[in-house]
């Protein structure tokens, strides 16, 4: 409960910089010094953005790519893909009316069928 106080206080110590902060500048600085900075600050957070976006788009292939490469080498000689086997399983236990899912598969992320 302390950390939730403090972590408030701190928001609200932001907030109150901020907003001070602005005002201030708005009083003591000239419109184009003001209209520059935001512009570098518009084309900073550009770049971060864009940066951010092609960052998760390269995590994301590298991440599919070792976990192909991991199934790969954790597969034995011929043994189906685990996707196949759930979709088979799946499949039996819909023509026999039975629930679609383990529960201790859910709870465990994984299943030894």
């Amino acid at each position: 409960m302390r950390r939730v106080f403090w972590v408030g206080v701190g928001v609200a110590i932001t907030v109150v910089v901020v907003v001070k902060g602005r005002q201030v500048i708005a009083r003591y600085a000239p419109a184009s010094l003001v209209d520059q900075a935001t512009d570098q600050v518009n084309s900073i957070g550009e770049k971060a953005t864009s940066f951010v976006s092609v960052f998760r788009e390269e995590f994301r292939t590298a991440r599919d790519a070792r976990e192909a490469e991991l199934l790969a080498s954790l597969l034995a000689e011929g043994q189906p893909d685990p996707d196949d086997v759930r979709a088979a399983r799946a499949a039996r236990r819909e023509r026999a009316g039975e629930p679609g899912v383990d529960d201790d598969e859910d709870l465990l992320g994984y299943s030894f069928y």
